[in-house]
């Protein structure tokens, strides 16, 4: 009986072991994930930069790392001529589910990675965009637009580029990829992920977050802008008044000679 129960009991310690490999190796890949600079400061000088995402995927396996950043709601307004003459606002569009950025970069061009491949472009998310649509084209692609938008922003993009591989060694395999950071880039919290694909399936995804905050003088400004809204915007109106005196000084010196 006893011997019977050890078995059993052995048994289902092996079947618990070999259900938490995933999870485990999961673990291992996203402790492996280094990101540098560890955080993205935001000052009066910053102009975006290079985030360097390096670590380990299995052996074999093309690698696809993306920057995203918290899903938001948006509000746009369509514009389109009237009467074949103006250019006016002719609707209103509110989108949710948008990400306040994308940029997906991987070893190899994407559509060569298949359909594992495929959850992770932009695609796919802009399928996954709420519209709401009050006026304008019924027939214009919100999404696709959508997309151009950002691109041209350089907020979402894909590229094939950025990423080095090394070798195989002992079932793994070391990678580099250099995302560029927009100059316009939100303060706010951030995912980098790094999934690794091989024969149409996903062989690993590790996650590391990275925050972006505003310093010195353009956080003063915008504590300014939110806290105190009032006195922000007599500065701002002070501001307006010197800046106008001082162009018409400019042009009533030109103006003399």
């Amino acid at each position: 009986m006893q011997s019977n129960f050890s078995h059993h009991a052995k048994h289902l310690l092996l079947t618990t072991v070999i259900l938490l490999l995933p999870a485990l190796a999961a673990a291992s890949s996203s402790e492996s994930l280094s990101v540098v600079p560890a955080s993205i400061v935001m000052g009066a000088q910053y102009n975006g930069l290079d985030l360097t995402v390096s670590g380990t995927v299995p052996a074999d396996s093309e690698v696809i790392v993306r920057l995203t950043g918290a899903a938001s709601e948006l509000h746009l307004r369509e514009k389109g001529k009237v009467f074949g003459l103006l250019w006016m606002n002719v609707g209103k569009v509110t989108l949710s589910n948008v990400p306040k950025v994308c940029l997906i970069n991987a070893s190899s061009p994407l559509e060569l990675l298949g359909k594992a491949a495929a959850p992770f472009r932009l695609a796919a998310l802009a399928k996954g965009i709420g519209i709401e649509k009050d006026g304008g084209d019924a027939s214009m692609d919100i999404p696709h637009q959508l997309l151009l938008l950002k691109t041209k922003e350089k907020l979402y993009g894909e590229s094939a580029q950025g990423i080095t591989l090394g070798p195989n060694e002992g079932g793994m395999r070391p990678f580099t990829a250099v995302i560029k950071v927009p100059s316009a880039l939100a303060p706010g919290e951030y995912q980098v992920e790094a999934i690794s694909v091989h024969n149409d399936a996903v062989t690993s995804h590790a996650t590391a977050a990275i925050k972006a905050e505003l310093v010195g003088f353009p956080k003063w400004l915008s504590d300014l802008a939110f806290q105190k809204s009032m006195l922000y915007g007599v500065m701002a109106t002070v501001v307006a008044i010197f800046s106008g005196l001082v162009i018409g000084l400019v042009f009533q010196s030109k103006g003399a000679h």
